[in-house]
Protein backbone atom coordinates (compact mmCIF):
# COMPACT_ATOMS: atom_id res chain seq x y z
CA UNK A 1 0.00 0.00 0.00
CA UNK A 2 1.27 3.78 -0.57
CA UNK A 3 1.81 5.86 2.01
CA UNK A 4 -0.66 8.35 2.42
CA UNK A 5 1.42 10.37 4.15
CA UNK A 6 4.83 11.85 4.65
CA UNK A 7 6.56 10.76 7.62
CA UNK A 8 8.55 14.01 8.60
CA UNK A 9 5.23 15.73 8.92
CA UNK A 10 4.42 13.77 11.75
CA UNK A 11 4.61 15.72 15.25
CA UNK A 12 7.69 13.98 17.59
CA UNK A 13 5.46 13.34 20.47
CA UNK A 14 3.15 11.48 18.18
CA UNK A 15 0.85 8.45 19.15
CA UNK A 16 1.43 5.57 16.47
CA UNK A 17 -1.25 2.75 16.49
CA UNK A 18 -0.17 -0.48 15.98
CA UNK A 19 -4.27 -1.72 15.21
CA UNK A 20 -3.53 -2.89 11.38
CA UNK A 21 -6.72 -4.95 11.29
CA UNK A 22 -8.74 -1.70 12.71
CA UNK A 23 -11.21 -1.09 10.34
CA UNK A 24 -10.63 2.39 10.06
CA UNK A 25 -6.75 1.88 9.93
CA UNK A 26 -6.51 3.05 5.74
CA UNK A 27 -7.83 6.52 7.33
CA UNK A 28 -6.35 7.07 10.76
CA UNK A 29 -2.95 8.96 11.01
CA UNK A 30 -2.17 7.01 13.73
CA UNK A 31 -2.43 3.97 11.97
CA UNK A 32 -0.83 5.96 8.96
CA UNK A 33 1.96 7.15 10.68
CA UNK A 34 2.94 3.53 11.55
CA UNK A 35 3.10 2.39 7.96
CA UNK A 36 4.98 5.25 6.99
CA UNK A 37 7.36 4.81 10.04
CA UNK A 38 10.94 5.14 8.59
CA UNK A 39 13.41 2.04 8.88
CA UNK A 40 15.89 4.04 11.19
CA UNK A 41 13.64 4.87 13.77
CA UNK A 42 14.62 2.39 16.93
CA UNK A 43 11.27 3.28 18.73
CA UNK A 44 8.04 5.18 18.85
CA UNK A 45 5.52 5.99 21.24
CA UNK A 46 1.72 3.92 20.84
CA UNK A 47 -1.53 3.53 21.96
CA UNK A 48 -1.89 1.40 24.31
CA UNK A 49 -3.09 -1.92 22.32
CA UNK A 50 -5.82 -2.53 25.05
CA UNK A 51 -7.44 0.78 24.64
CA UNK A 52 -7.60 0.42 21.32
CA UNK A 53 -11.04 -0.82 19.20
CA UNK A 54 -10.65 -2.30 15.58
CA UNK A 55 -14.33 -1.90 15.65
CA UNK A 56 -14.38 1.51 14.59
CA UNK A 57 -15.11 2.98 17.53
CA UNK A 58 -12.10 3.76 18.98
CA UNK A 59 -10.98 7.04 21.41
CA UNK A 60 -8.21 7.22 19.49
CA UNK A 61 -8.89 7.89 16.07
CA UNK A 62 -7.15 10.62 13.56
CA UNK A 63 -8.71 11.21 10.76
CA UNK A 64 -6.55 11.16 7.92
CA UNK A 65 -9.25 14.14 6.42
CA UNK A 66 -7.46 17.36 6.15
CA UNK A 67 -9.41 20.17 8.60
CA UNK A 68 -9.63 23.41 8.32
CA UNK A 69 -7.41 26.16 10.46
CA UNK A 70 -8.19 29.29 11.25
CA UNK A 71 -5.19 32.09 10.18
CA UNK A 72 -4.91 35.14 11.47
CA UNK A 73 -7.36 37.29 12.49
CA UNK A 74 -6.13 40.99 13.01
CA UNK A 75 -9.33 42.39 11.01
CA UNK A 76 -11.29 41.43 13.81
CA UNK A 77 -9.50 43.84 16.15
CA UNK A 78 -10.71 46.78 13.38
CA UNK A 79 -14.60 46.02 13.26
CA UNK A 80 -14.23 45.96 17.17
CA UNK A 81 -15.02 49.04 19.91
CA UNK A 82 -11.68 49.17 22.06
CA UNK A 83 -13.73 47.58 24.97
CA UNK A 84 -15.36 44.69 22.98
CA UNK A 85 -11.95 43.64 21.60
CA UNK A 86 -10.34 44.18 25.14
CA UNK A 87 -12.75 41.59 26.43
CA UNK A 88 -12.36 39.65 23.20
CA UNK A 89 -8.41 39.63 23.59
CA UNK A 90 -8.22 39.03 27.72
CA UNK A 91 -10.45 36.10 26.86
CA UNK A 92 -8.61 34.63 24.36
CA UNK A 93 -5.32 35.40 26.69
CA UNK A 94 -6.69 33.45 29.08
CA UNK A 95 -7.18 30.60 26.79
CA UNK A 96 -3.93 30.41 24.78
CA UNK A 97 -1.49 32.62 27.10
CA UNK A 98 -0.17 35.75 26.14
CA UNK A 99 2.27 35.47 23.19
CA UNK A 100 0.69 32.13 21.96
CA UNK A 101 -2.17 34.82 21.47
CA UNK A 102 -0.53 37.08 19.66
CA UNK A 103 0.84 34.57 17.20
CA UNK A 104 -2.56 33.50 16.45
CA UNK A 105 -3.89 36.75 15.78
CA UNK A 106 -1.01 37.53 13.42
CA UNK A 107 -0.82 34.37 11.87
CA UNK A 108 2.45 33.06 12.77
CA UNK A 109 0.60 29.93 14.16
CA UNK A 110 -2.69 28.30 12.96
CA UNK A 111 -5.92 28.19 15.06
CA UNK A 112 -6.62 24.44 15.40
CA UNK A 113 -10.72 23.94 14.75
CA UNK A 114 -10.68 23.98 18.64
CA UNK A 115 -9.28 26.81 19.17
CA UNK A 116 -11.75 28.35 15.82
CA UNK A 117 -14.48 27.62 18.56
CA UNK A 118 -12.57 29.25 21.38
CA UNK A 119 -12.05 32.33 19.18
CA UNK A 120 -16.04 31.90 17.94
CA UNK A 121 -17.07 31.68 21.69
CA UNK A 122 -15.21 35.02 21.92
CA UNK A 123 -16.74 36.88 19.00
CA UNK A 124 -20.11 35.77 20.39
CA UNK A 125 -19.74 37.74 24.07
CA UNK A 126 -18.75 40.61 22.51
CA UNK A 127 -21.57 40.36 19.92
CA UNK A 128 -19.28 39.73 16.59
CA UNK A 129 -20.20 36.48 15.60
CA UNK A 130 -20.10 37.11 11.72
CA UNK A 131 -16.65 38.25 11.87
CA UNK A 132 -13.85 35.73 10.59
CA UNK A 133 -10.63 34.63 10.07
CA UNK A 134 -8.23 36.27 7.68
CA UNK A 135 -7.69 33.16 5.99
CA UNK A 136 -8.75 29.68 6.50
CA UNK A 137 -6.02 26.87 5.61
CA UNK A 138 -7.01 22.99 5.23
CA UNK A 139 -4.05 20.59 6.59
CA UNK A 140 -4.08 17.63 8.21
CA UNK A 141 -4.99 17.57 12.02
CA UNK A 142 -2.14 15.83 14.12
CA UNK A 143 -2.69 17.15 17.43
CA UNK A 144 -6.62 18.41 18.04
Amino acid sequence: MENKINYKDVPGCFLHCIQSDCKMADHCLRQLAMQALPDDYHSVTIVNPKYTKPTGDCEFYRSDKPQVYGKGFKNMQTKMLPSEYDTFRYRLQGKFGRNPYFERRKGARLCSPSEIKEVEAALKIVGHEELKFDAYVEKLNWVD
